[in-house]
């Protein structure tokens, strides 16, 4: 692909992900709903995703400018989307374990709270940050840098992204969540990467898919490490009463690990595609 083929398809994904932006922003703002919220974080994701990908080749102050507005605007809602994603799970397993209702009960408590918060923040004046993703892609325009990114350049962005993949697999330590959540953000990291030059590359869908199926069974691990820390909080270290519960989640975090391993064998295709590039 030329040069300017790429620039030009650079910035037609920054014009879909801003679209994705502010058509996700006004579903925050009307429905408010855990699938908005989500849905709002995951685009904000891949503009940082574009960014950090375009900061390798143009390492200028806008780039930082922009990823720190939008870095508060997802930071806003972390720890709502954590407390919702427990929430549910909880929901789901009432009947069987009923000694929970008091934990969940917390959890909806904090729900609230952090929704009146939010729901402050989000109507302020620079919570939005369309206009700035706007003026970011125009700006991109007339880079000499970002006019010069061509193939061999992004191939060796895409080996870098793999190899912290690589690194961060070969450091899980069995039974220590923190490593495989470690794991699961050079997933992310890549996954993004990824769909970021998917086009530019020719990159089969279906492998994209690959990569998020895996960032999901990840996620699924640390949504169960999430929920056991909060119960343990909760419960001021005294797990006694809910030791029916913890025993029925830990073998599903397990579960979720056993299958990680297997999934892994996905990863040599993106092995030989580096090599033949």
């Amino acid at each position: 692909m030329e040069t300017k083929e790429i620039q030009r398809n650079l910035l037609n994904r920054l014009a879909l992900l801003q679209k994705a932006y502010e058509t996700n922003l006004t579903k925050v703002y009307e429905l408010f709903d855990d699938e908005a919220i989500h849905d709002f974080r995951v685009a904000i994701r891949r503009i940082l995703a574009f960014i950090r990908f375009v900061e390798i080749f143009c390492p200028v102050e806008i780039n930082a400018n922009l990823h720190t507005l939008l870095k508060s605007n997802i930071k806003q809602f972390n720890k709502l989307r954590d407390i919702q994603v427990q929430i549910q799970y909880l929901i789901n397993f009432l009947k069987k374990f009923p000694e929970t209702i008091d934990f969940l009960v917390f959890l909806k408590k904090k729900e609230k709270k952090q929704i009146q918060k939010l729901k402050k923040v989000i109507t302020s004046s620079n919570f939005d940050n369309s206009g700035e993703i706007f003026y970011y892609r125009m700006h991109l325009m007339s880079l000499k840098c970002f006019q010069k990114i061509d193939f061999d350049g992004i191939i060796i962005v895409l080996k870098d992204v793999f190899r912290e993949v690589e690194k961060a697999i070969s450091n899980i330590i069995e039974n220590d969540f923190a490593t495989f959540h470690k794991t699961r953000l050079a997933f992310k990291r890549f996954r993004y990467t990824v769909e970021t030059i998917e086009s530019i590359l020719s990159i089969p869908k279906a492998k994209v898919k690959e990569l998020q199926n895996i960032q999901t069974v990840l996620g699924e691990i640390q949504d169960y490490t999430v929920t056991l820390a909060l119960l343990e909080k909760f419960s001021k270290g005294d797990l006694f009463k809910f030791s029916n519960f913890v025993e029925f989640i830990k073998p599903k975090r397990e579960g979720k690990v056993k299958e990680f391993w297997e999934m892994l064998a996905i990863l040599e295709f993106w092995r030989d595609y580096i090599m033949k590039n």
